[in-house]
């Protein structure tokens, strides 16, 4: 038995002689100036160097510090290096290759920007051994192959960008343990499986985006542990259930987009409790039953675009309460009833797209008051009667889509005084009368479609003065 004990000792020390032969990582202690001008060195070759797009001072005498994208400290030790664009601007420098395991060596390196660039391969895993890294920011990089479950071993980081790229497998649940991490943006990639719900534990995290992906499974109610976060995307996945009660826990939450998802049920009213939110789009989600009329408690929603979803039954009136809503677009859903009249009080309002619903009734007068509407959409629902001469008060619209309806009387010449429009669509309704001359005013139509209705008389003459006019139909 103590024969086979030593037998195994030895064995294990041989390997562990073997694979601290096999680690090429020098010792931090004996890093310093020179051995990061060797490991840029090494990135200038594996990258076609000669071929970036900057490369001043590369491989020349000239401090690092003086060499194209390096930043160093006062010890000549590289701290930044920035060899890529902004990390939603992915315009690169033109590095092709693999990116070379050595960079871990860069050990007093506190920013990687390798953005927009031709990589081949995967993310290093011995990148986790930058100690002192904040940012690290690949984006568009064409990465292939996992997100290394090591990187989890940089605590001190603080930004992960890793988007725009091609990199598969599932998001690691280690990434969790990142104790600073306050942005992580993994979008548009081809990343699998569920939302970890170790990303809760993120409690200094201001910023999420996962978009773009093929994630699966429900959103996590961890999610709503995240007390810090003020920006949360997860647009275009294959999202599966209910929008979970807890998200109305992000206090500080300001742009929440859960667009594109395969959601059942409605959308939860405990959103209601976030107090910081500017804007709310669920737009293709699945979305079923009626809008909540408790979302008109919040008070600092800017935009909110619920279009392209199954919800129904009638518009709340109370969504005239939201003082600083400038976009509202409901378009695409079964909703019916009245367009609530209480959408007039919406002033700040420069965006309302109703369109393709079953609403019916008139056009409430009291849009004419929303001094800021810039687009007017609300095409394709049942609407009757005439369309209100108030409109005509609309200083700033440029657009007013009102077709496939079923609006009858004569078109208002108060329109003509639209000075800023540029498309008006009111075809396929039973408008009648004759087409009035004022319209010739609008100086700036360039589309005019009045086709399919029940007009007569001649066609205006003063519409010969529509010199931006383009296209014109009126039959």
């Amino acid at each position: 038995m103590n024969v086979r004990l030593g037998l195994l000792l030895t064995l294990l020390g041989a390997a562990a002689i073997m694979l601290t032969a096999c680690d090429t990582t020098p010792p931090l202690s004996s890093l310093n100036a020179d051995t990061d001008r060797a490991t840029l060195i090494a990135l200038y070759n594996a990258t076609d160097g000669p071929n970036w797009t900057k490369n001043e001072n590369w491989l020349s005498d000239a401090p690092i510090g003086e060499w194209f994208g390096v930043t160093t400290d006062d010890e000549g030790r590289a701290t930044s290096l920035y060899l890529g664009g902004c990390p939603y601007f992915t315009t690169g420098n033109n590095l092709i290759g693999d990116i070379p395991p050595e960079l871990a060596n860069l050990s007093r390196l506190e920013h990687l920007n390798l953005s927009g660039n031709q990589f081949s391969g995967g993310i290093p895993p011995k990148l986790s051994r930058l100690a002192s890294l904040k940012s690290l920011v690949i984006r568009g990089g064409h990465l292939e192959g996992e997100i290394p479950e090591e990187l989890a071993e940089l605590s001190t980081l603080e930004s992960l960008f890793l988007g725009g790229n091609q990199l598969s497998g599932e998001i690691p649940r280690e990434l969790g343990n990142l104790p600073n991490l306050k942005a992580l943006e993994l979008s548009t990639n081809q990343l699998r499986g569920a939302i970890p719900a170790e990303l809760g534990r993120l409690t200094n995290l201001d910023w999420l985006d996962l978009s773009g992906n093929r994630l699966r499974g429900v959103i996590p109610s961890e999610l709503g542990d995240l007390s810090n976060l003020e920006v949360l995307y997860l647009v275009e996945n294959r999202l599966i259930g209910g929008i979970p009660a807890e998200l109305g826990n992000l206090s500080r939450l300001k742009h929440l987009n859960l667009s594109g998802n395969q959601f059942s049920g409605g959308i939860q009213p405990k959103l209601s409790r976030l107090s910081s939110l500017k804007s709310l789009v669920i737009r293709g989600g699945h979305l079923e039953r009626k809008i909540p009329e408790e979302l008109a408690e919040l008070s600092t929603l800017e935009s909110l675009f619920l279009g392209g979803n199954r919800l129904s039954r009638e518009i709340p009136r109370e969504l005239g309460n939201l003082p600083n809503l400038n976009s509202l677009e409901l378009s695409h859903n079964h909703l019916s009833g009245a367009i609530p009249a209480e959408l007039g009080r919406l002033t700040k309002l420069d965006w309302l797209d109703l369109s393709r619903n079953r609403l019916r009734g008139v056009i409430p007068s009291e849009l004419g008051d929303l001094s800021n509407l810039e687009v007017l959409y609300l095409s394709e629902n049942r609407l009757i009667v005439g369309i209100p001469a108030e409109l005509g008060n609309l200083s700033k619209l440029f657009g007013i889509y009102i077709a496939h309806n079923q609006l009858s009387r004569e078109i208002p010449p108060e329109l003509g005084s639209l000075s800023n429009l540029e498309t008006m669509q009111l075809h396929d309704n039973r408008l009648s009368g004759q087409i009035p001359s004022e319209l010739g005013n609008l100086a700036n139509l360039n589309s005019l479609m009045l086709y399919n209705n029940r007009l007569s008389g001649e066609i205006p003459p003063e519409l010969g003065r529509l010199a931006s006019l383009e296209r014109i139909h009126l039959s």
